[in-house]
């Protein structure tokens, strides 16, 4: 039976382990197997990712879990960001009566309640930002839900709302405040946040002619703070009631202060499909079906990657709006660090092609959180002299010694899975084993053998196993967040 281990930042019993101590040394989870067998009976279970979904904060974690789609968190609850009735050191359910508050009665008074079904979760600081499944394949009966604190316009609650108190409260105005009687409909796929704003992917389903089919098209959402242009161009919300107007474009200014409430993102790939978005701390990424990433936000380490944009935009400490990330070849998934980024393509095609698989980094590193990897040098196609700001890292194969090999093509492991932390890099290989790269100082890499005698944990500069207490590894599944480590084996 796999197990999820929890290391590194855990002052406030975030990590889910049963204690408030950070820690270096993996340790298992509380809870999670009485999670698993109440919501999703191993007859039916997925063995290899017991979660839909798994979102870190700055002191709080939640997770979806499958096939029931219910919601468990952990951690701080000083700003009513897990919305439990007390602060936690263990994963516990969190229930939800649709429109109302937290329900806390015992479990035999919730017997006739109807578990809540979630979608998506994800959390910033002090706040989480929660979905609902919707209830029918056009998004009807969906819901999105804010709790915790945020003065930045986290909530997505309006202006006159910065705590929600003890208590999730509807996010509805916006772009989701729907005319009455409109014949259009969303649908919230995902959420993602980053320190203080939030990103949502949205369906959009449009109705068919006696000409034209039905059309189905995705676009970006999002609220929160945009100093650094996390948030890239918005489109203004139209004010209701006033069809056919044209809403006044944002100023710079305005640009570049507190979004409010969910508002439309302006994308130069508007008919391309979004397959998926993901936030650092003050800089966002998106992923087109064509496998090309664009980014926006704060550039003052890189982060937002090389852009065919003119040298004097490119050498700004920030960028208002989603450009393409040149030098990237074709990716399948992305995750954003702090001030880092890691990019992937795990099609079985590429795998054969590169002899294992890549993980493609850029950003900030100061800790060593873009690993060992080799500077690419090929830009669309043509190759340079001047590295593009993007690294390739390979893991080395089992058992085989990674000194001076990090990269080598011959011990290239495949990737299972990945995930940008903070400040610190996670990696999963197919064998089942994890490392960890990158900020350690609260233990978040791991422990190794050199950190013995160590008053606290030294920066890992390169990709180091990281030891787990399991009989027989299998490929699992990693997770990074503010200063802290889960892992799946």
């Amino acid at each position: 039976m796999a197990s999820l281990f929890g290391f590194g930042s855990n002052g406030n019993g975030q990590l889910g382990i049963g204690s408030d101590e950070d820690t270096s040394v993996p340790k298992r989870v509380k809870c999670i197997q009485d999670i698993l067998d109440i919501t999703h009976p191993a007859s039916t279970r997925d063995a290899s990712i017991p979660f839909h979904c798994f979102a870190a904060g700055g002191n709080h974690t939640a997770l979806i879990t499958q096939g029931s789609r219910r919601l468990f968190m952990t951690g701080s609850n000083k700003d009513a960001e897990s919305l439990l009735p007390e602060p936690s050191q263990v994963f516990r359910s969190h229930e939800l009566t649709l429109g109302s508050g937290p329900l806390s009665l015992p479990p035999a008074q919730q017997q006739n309640q109807s578990p809540t079904r979630w979608c998506s979760v994800a959390c910033g600081w002090a706040f989480t930002v929660a979905v609902t499944e919707p209830e029918s394949k056009s998004g009807t009966g969906q819901r999105i839900y804010a709790w915790g604190s945020g003065a930045f316009g986290e909530l997505g609650l309006g202006p006159g709302t910065t705590k929600t108190g003890p208590r999730a409260m509807p996010i509805a105005g916006g772009v989701f405040d729907v005319e009455e009687g409109s014949d259009r409909s969303f649908e919230i796929v995902k959420v993602a946040a980053g320190l203080r704003h939030v990103l949502a992917l949205v369906k959009e389903h449009l109705p068919g002619s006696d000409q034209h089919e039905p059309v189905v098209r995705t676009f970006l959402v999002g609220w929160g703070s945009n100093r650094q242009g996390q948030l890239g161009q918005l489109i203004r919300n139209r004010v209701k009631g006033t069809p056919g107007t044209v809403p006044v474009p944002f100023t710079e200014k305005e640009l570049r202060g507190k979004i409010m409430e969910p508002t439309r993102i302006q994308l130069s790939r508007d008919n391309s499909e979004i397959v998926d978005m993901t936030c650092g701390q003050n800089h966002s990424l998106v992923l087109f079906s064509d496998g090309s990433v664009y980014s926006s936000g704060l550039h003052k380490y890189g982060q937002l990657g090389p852009s065919t944009l003119a040298q004097e935009e490119n050498s700004k400490d920030f960028r208002l709006g989603f450009e393409r990330v040149v030098g990237l070849p074709y990716v399948d998934s992305i995750s954003c660090g702090w001030n880092h980024n890691a990019a992937m393509d795990s099609r079985v095609e590429a795998l054969a092609e590169q002899g294992g698989s890549i993980i493609y980094m850029w950003g900030r590193n100061d800790h060593g959180q873009l690993g060992n990897g080799v500077p690419c040098h090929v830009v669309d196609g043509v190759t340079s002299s001047i590295p593009s700001g993007i690294v390739s890292l390979r893991i080395p194969n089992t058992g085989e010694s990674r000194q001076g090999h990090g990269n080598s093509r011959r011990q290239s492991a495949k990737i299972a899975s990945y995930s940008c932390g903070s400040e610190h890099t996670l990696a999963m290989t197919g064998a089942g084993e994890c490392f960890a790269w990158g900020w350690n100082e609260h233990g978040n890499c791991g422990a190794g053998a050199e950190d013995q005698g160590q008053e606290k944990p030294k920066d890992v500069p390169a990709p180091r196993k990281v030891l787990l207490d399991v009989d027989s590894p299998r490929p699992g599944w990693v997770q990074g967040g503010y200063g802290s480590s889960w892992v799946l084996a």
